[in-house]
Parts: structure tokens; C-alpha cells; sequence
């Protein structure tokens, strides 16, 4: 008896989603859009995007939504449009039931300001650009270099995340300055150098050998002797002398890869690792 109980209620409740849904579809293109809801989310501060400025873009297209039946509203064409606009990451536009046309829309999310060129915009993780305007400005890591549709600024994003990940890392890069692929470099807070890190692959190993550099040959050379640090190449670190008539060079046996000492260890005010491992040595 149960069993049938069940059976019967699901049955009715189904029959009741379907007769609702069929109710749904019948009413809704016969009913008046009666105003727009706008819903702008913003992960940042700073604010690009705004109700009224979407409500500006809508005019511009020449479409009158309220008063229109819905079904000659085409959702999919003001998505669209929308979707056009440098400050908006993704846009959608549905009715409710009570016939408004809502759009939720999220406002572009930076992650990082390039300098390519004469030109300056922001861009997102999707490689999509947002004009530089001096009346805003967001905290994300600087990009200086030359792109192309090769070598785009997004190919940087494995470096950035690495280092944004670790807060020692992330206070010691002030901003990138990519010369090519081969070639991605940084500027460190600490001055009078800049350092190479090829390209994006090994970076916890190449960030290893940074600061074992950094604890035990330039306290001892001194702070401003290299012009640049290059970890490109495996199983070393060249230090190119300021005055470029020699570089310095240190081994690095990759069997001390596990023993090498974490980043995030470090106290940048001295430089001083808990772990020194034997294996590092200079040549001249």
C-alpha cells in the first residue's frame, strides 16, 4: 500500500512539474516586460562598470525592452552586445517570472597591467584588454616587453601565479620585463640587479637557486656587483658582472633540489636561510 502511495504522489507531482512548465512557456512570451534588473558583481575595489552605464549601452542598440511581449525581446543579442563592452568578463539575460528582464552581468577581472609598446591596458586572464584610464587604477603585478599574437602577456600567467602564491616571492618581484619566451625577467625589490628566469617552466627550482644566491654570494660580493642574474640554464646561476668583462658563475647539483630551502623561510630583511647546503660554489 505504501509502495503505491509513493508511486501515486510521484506520479502527480511529475504530471504537476510538467503542466507547470508547459503553463510557463505558454504565459511568458505573452506577458509585457515590465522593467530591467541589473545585477553588476565586482571582485575589485575599483569600479568599471555600473547599472546606469548598462542601461546606457541598451539604448545605444535602439531596442525598447519595457512594454515589449517577451517573445520579441532576443536575450541572446543583448547578451551579445554586452558582451562586446572591455569591462565586462561575462554577461546573461533571462526573464523572471514576474516579466523583467534581469541581466547579471561580472565586471572584468584584471590580473595584470601591461606596457607593450606606446600602448598601456589592463587584461584578464582570458587575454581580453581593458583600456588604461587614469581615473582608475588596480593593484596587479606590472608587464613591460614587446607582444605579438605568438607571444602574448597572458604566457606570463604561470609565472604570476607561482609567485603570487608565495608571500616572500610576491614582495620581492616589483614587475616583469619580458625580452621574448626565452627571456622572462624581473625586476626584485631588492635593487641594483635584474633577474632572468628564462621561461616558465622549473620555477620552483629556478626561485631555489635565486635565494640560495642570494644567502650566500651576494652578502659576500656585494648587493650591486651583478647587473643580472640568469637562471635559465640548469644545474647553474650566471651573475653578470656590472662592468660585463666577466660573468660569475655558481654550481648547482639538482640532487639538492629536495634539500633546497623554501622561500617562504626567508627573512628578506637579512637574507639568511635556516638551510645552507654544502654544494654551492663559486668560480671566477
Amino acid at each position: 500500500m505504501k509502495k503505491f502511495l509513493l508511486y501515486t504522489l510521484t506520479v502527480v507531482l511529475t504530471a504537476a512539474l510538467v503542466v507547470g512548465i508547459v503553463a510557463i512557456n505558454y504565459t511568458l512570451p505573452r506577458q509585457v516586460c515590465r522593467q530591467v534588473k541589473i545585477d553588476v558583481t565586482n571582485d575589485y575595489n575599483v569600479s568599471f562598470v555600473s547599472q546606469e552605464g548598462i542601461l546606457r549601452e541598451l539604448r545605444a542598440m535602439n531596442t525598447r525592452i519595457e512594454g515589449l511581449y517577451l517573445n520579441n525581446i532576443n536575450t541572446e543579442k543583448i547578451e551579445r552586445r554586452l558582451a562586446q563592452s572591455e569591462f565586462l568578463e561575462n554577461v546573461e539575460c533571462f526573464f523572471n517570472l514576474n516579466g523583467d528582464l534581469v541581466i547579471e552581468a561580472r565586471q572584468i577581472v584584471p590580473v595584470m597591467r601591461v606596457f607593450d609598446g606606446d600602448d598601456s591596458y589592463y587584461m584578464n586572464r582570458t587575454g581580453k584588454r581593458i583600456t588604461a584610464d587614469g581615473r582608475y587604477h588596480v593593484d596587479v603585478p606590472v608587464v613591460k616587453g614587446n607582444f605579438d599574437s605568438i607571444f602574448r602577456p597572458t604566457a606570463l600567467l604561470p609565472v604570476i601565479d607561482f609567485v603570487a602564491q608565495n608571500p616572500t616571492l610576491n614582495s620581492l618581484v616589483t614587475m616583469y620585463e619580458v625580452r621574448d619566451s626565452n627571456n622572462i625577467c624581473f625586476l626584485p625589490s631588492i635593487a641594483g640587479h635584474i633577474v632572468n628566469l628564462g621561461n616558465s617552466s622549473g620555477l620552483k627550482s629556478k626561485f631555489d637557486k635565486l635565494m640560495l644566491f642570494y644567502s650566500k654570494v651576494l652578502p659576500e660580493k656585494g648587493w650591486e656587483t651583478y647587473s643580472e642574474i640568469t637562471l635559465k640554464w640548469d644545474y647553474q646561476i650566471v651573475g653578470t658582472l656590472r662592468d660585463k668583462r666577466a660573468t660569475f658563475e655558481v654550481e648547482y647539483d639538482p640532487e639538492e633540489d629536495e634539500q633546497a630551502p623554501d622561500p617562504a623561510s626567508i627573512d628578506m630583511n637579512t637574507m639568511q636561510l635556516e638551510t645552507k647546503p654544502d654544494s654551492v660554489t663559486s668560480q671566477q
